[in-house]
């Protein structure tokens, strides 16, 4: 068996220009995909309008590349410390250690995206033809200058500039072709390299970095019978010093597409179909050339004299080839009239290839017979072809010569059905940097996805969010996760916690300077009058006064306490607190100079003095905000529901109890508003698990305003969980809120408003509903439990607008993922490491 590299093109490279031996000079670049997902419509034609902009620029012989390859482990904690200064967080260091054989074990994978283009040659004089049977007469590559390599660089930048910037090509380093060709000797082997997912410095290198191999075309070697030869459609590529290794590998090509056309959006994405194969890797490469639409017309009118000469050949003939010849008559006709109609069309030519690779010829066949069976449902036929595998491989190799079976296998079509395809798109969700909550489970590579919420404030973006879902779903354990972590890093949060078990106060338990302050049993006082700042506090005292007492700010009795709690007001009187309030009102009451409407505002104020205690009782310390974690606990708090907040009727005869609970809620979120929201360097979270108490009333809704508009500016959030979004989060709550998370929910109507409210449109995607109802978490088995390896699913929205699936993981270390279980009495194993 020979080892040498004749499949590799590359004589040398400089930067991200490759020259070859034939003497062609090609460009590559990582392409940025576009998000895709689960996007609306409108957002897919934006994609597709990309790309044909992209297919309608590239110049001939240009290739189109998708690699899977597995991300480096280190990469990934590296992205999850960046902007954290581990010094200052050791707790966060220590859950970033805790993460990296976690990640090691899901063996998260990624898709590259390149683009490799001609950009010039080296002997501009001599003819692609000549240079292809003279490769032996290429230039010296180590002589040029400067100002050769500039006018390369040039003529790739015009073609970016035509493409447009939404791809956000980014040049390659020479390092990057040698770890391609590496890539496609192991491709699915155990000795695959992991990617280079950062872009280094730009170098130099040469034809000798690039290892020799064997391609055995039908694994001819492992059959014990010489004389007759192996016709498996499969590659053993071996490496001299890897041969207990070898790869398997097999190329797919489309035979033939749909007759009637693929319908965008939802019947042409064909390349989302390679996703998800479990222990094989699959790369795919489509080689394209373009002709203008004015070549193309003037060809159809050449094909059709031709179709006629046919006809009229056979116009005697009794048979059905004046039916086949009339329907071609036809398809021309329409395809001509397309591009006549589309002036700024072209003509595409393309040729696909699919690469199994795997370490077993086995696995590689299984894999493949796989994908035959899906690409059946698209009405595409795969076929890979005999004798044409090694040439479709190196179809794949940047550079590589034009051979026969490019063309024996390419397809033509428009340039705006090409774009149909949209090969640069992917589903990843999330940030590009911070801790990782979790792993993505619709791109079929279980990819991580960060969440720099702090990351976030500290670039001017919004990092508040939002969850939906119902009892049980994991919406509480996500707001604990996310708290959890901005106290690694640093920052600070306050929870209003209404379970009855008190699971944020189990939570808080396990951290250092944390505050639990029960509602019910105040040892802290929410007294506005000495909470806040004096400038503010009688503005803020009578926006939770006034409601609570049932008073309009116009009314007589609530006219008279504005006019105590103004400025002039606390200083003529010495009002210090609330219950300095009332004392002055119950003196004012007793003078016959004034008005009837202090009697009325004492007696109001008397019905709530004795019973709130935490508002009237001076002797309580103010609430501070500056624990690292404050729990406020409010179950034994009464509260209104949605249906009573949003109802003028209800509202109005709500008694007593559910006021002062709606009162302290509100109080809560202003003292957060006025703690988070100001410049103290230091991170602040504001967590409400029933989020309509927050937005639907006008103070609450104020609260969630502010922090959704201006959290950026002070390094806060908010994070809010509902069960329904459609009632509860609505104004600042549905429009300012980037980030969206949607646990399961097996309500019809409530799935419908959760999805709808995440940004699907469930017209075009009917069957997400389904997914969410009955395929997301599902309780199974004995006493109807969710299975660990399935806890945790979820749709999200990340601050881009992508839509996708995950899972949500929690913390890495298990005293922390303890911590954060609903469950105090008896933690649960909380180890989600197994996925499904």
């Amino acid at each position: 068996m020979a080892f040498d590299r004749d499949l590799q093109p590359t004589a040398a490279i400089r930067g991200n220009l490759q020259f070859t031996q034939s003497g062609l000079v090609t460009a590559t670049y990582f392409i940025n995909p576009l998000g895709y997902g689960l996007r609306k419509a409108s957002d897919k034609f934006d994609v597709k309008a990309a790309h044909h902009a992209l297919i309608n620029s590239l110049p001939n012989g240009s290739l189109l590349l998708g690699i899977q390859a597995g991300l480096n482990t280190v990469d990934v904690l590296s992205k999850m410390v960046e902007g954290v200064d581990l010094d200052e967080c050791e707790a966060y260091a220590i859950e970033v250690v805790a993460s990296y054989e976690r990640v090691r074990a899901i063996l998260p994978q990624t898709r590259i995206f390149l683009l490799s283009m001609p950009v010039g040659s080296t002997n501009p004089g001599m003819s692609a033809l000549s240079r292809i049977w003279r490769s032996g007469t290429t230039a010296d590559h180590t002589a040029f200058n400067r100002t050769d390599l500039d006018a390369y660089e040039d003529k790739a930048k015009e073609i970016l500039s035509s493409i447009g910037g939404e791809f956000d090509p980014v040049p390659v380093p020479a390092a990057m072709f040698q770890w391609l060709w590496e890539h496609y000797l192991s491709r699915g082997a155990a000795g695959d390299p992991v990617a280079p997912t950062r872009v280094g410095a730009l170098d130099d290198a040469t034809a000798a970095v690039f290892r020799s191999a064997a391609l055995d075309e039908g694994a001819q070697a492992d059959s014990g019978r010489r004389l007759r030869p192996s016709f498996v459609p499969v590659i053993k590529v071996v490496q001299p010093d890897y041969e207990f290794r070898p790869s398997y590998q097999s190329m797919l090509t489309p035979h033939s597409f749909p007759y009637a056309g693929m319908t965008f959006p939802g019947g042409s994405e064909f390349l989302n179909v390679l996703e998800g194969l479990g222990e094989v890797t699959v790369d795919w490469g489509i080689r394209v050339s373009t002709r203008p639409a004015d070549q193309v017309l003037k060809n159809n009118e050449t094909n059709l004299r031709r179709l006629g000469e046919q006809m009229d050949q056979r116009d005697q003939e009794v048979s059905f080839a004046q039916n086949t010849l009339l329907s071609k008559a036809q398809m021309l006709g329409e395809y001509n009239q397309h591009f006549e109609v589309n002036g700024g069309e072209s003509e595409v030519s393309f040729t696909t290839v699919i690469a199994i690779g795997a370490s077993t010829r086995e696995l590689a066949m299984d894999a493949v017979n796989t994908l035959k069976r899906r690409y059946k449902r698209f009405q595409i036929d795969l076929t890979a072809p005999l004798g044409a595998q090694v040439d479709l491989w190196s179809m794949l190799v940047p550079g590589s010569p034009p051979r026969r079976a490019f063309d024996d296998f390419a397809h033509i079509v428009p340039s705006d059905m090409w774009a149909g395809f949209v090969p640069f798109t992917s589903s990843q969700i999330g940030d590009d940097s911070g801790p990782v909550i979790g792993v993505n489970l619709m791109s079929g590579h279980y990819e991580p996805i960060h969440f720099g919420i702090m990351e976030a404030a500290m670039h001017d973006l919004s990092a508040s969010f939002a969850v939906t879902g119902e009892l049980g779903s994991g919406k509480s354990y996500l707001l604990k996760l996310i708290a959890a972590l901005v106290n690694d890093m640093g920052g600070q949060f306050l929870a209003i916690d209404r379970s009855q078990v008190g699971e944020w106060e189990h939570f808080a338990s396990a951290i250092d300077d944390a505050v639990v302050i029960d509602l019910a049993n105040p040892t802290v006082s929410l007294d506005p009058l000495r909470l806040f700042d004096a400038r503010i506090a009688g503005e803020r005292a009578l926006d939770s006064i006034l409601p609570l007492l049932d008073l309009s700010p116009t009314s007589g009795a609530g006219a008279a306490a504005s006019t105590l709690l103004t400025s002039r007001g606390i200083a003529q009187h010495g009002i210090r607190s609330l219950l300095d309030m009332f004392k002055v009102v119950l003196r004012l009451r007793d003078d016959p100079a004034l008005g009837a409407e202090y009697a009325d505002l004492a007696s109001r104020l008397g019905t709530v003095a004795e019973r709130v205690p935490v508002l009237f009782d001076p002797a309580l310390p103010p609430l501070r905000l500056d624990a690292a974690a404050t729990v406020i606990r409010s179950h034994n708090v009464a509260l209104p529901t949605a249906e009573e907040l949003t109802t003028p009727h209800l509202y109005n005869r709500l008694p007593l109890t559910k006021r002062l609970g709606t009162a302290l809620y509100e109080l809560i979120g202003v003292a957060a508003r006025e703690a988070f929201l100001r410049d103290n360097g230091r991170f602040g979270l504001l967590v409400g698990d029933e989020a309509h108490h927050f937005t639907q009333t006008q103070v609450g809704a104020s609260v969630t305003s502010d922090f959704s508009r201006d959290g950026r500016k002070h390094l806060a959030a908010i994070g809010l969980a509902s069960h329904d979004p459609a009632t509860d989060f609505q104004g600042a709550a549905h429009n300012l809120i980037p980030n969206r998370f949607v646990f399961r929910q097996r309500d019809e109507t409530l799935a419908r408003n959760s999805l709808e409210w995440l940004g699907v449109d469930l017209d075009e995607a009917p069957y997400l509903l389904q997914i969410l109802r009955e395929e997301t978490s599902p309780p199974i088995g004995p006493g109807r439990q969710v299975p660990e390896e399935r806890r945790g699913e979820m749709f999200m929205r990340d601050a881009l607008n992508r839509i996708g699936r995950g899972k949500i993981l929690g913390p890495a270390r298990p005293e922390r993922a303890a911590a954060i279980t609903s469950t105090p009495g008896g933690a649960r194993s909380t180890d989600q490491r197994i996925l499904s």
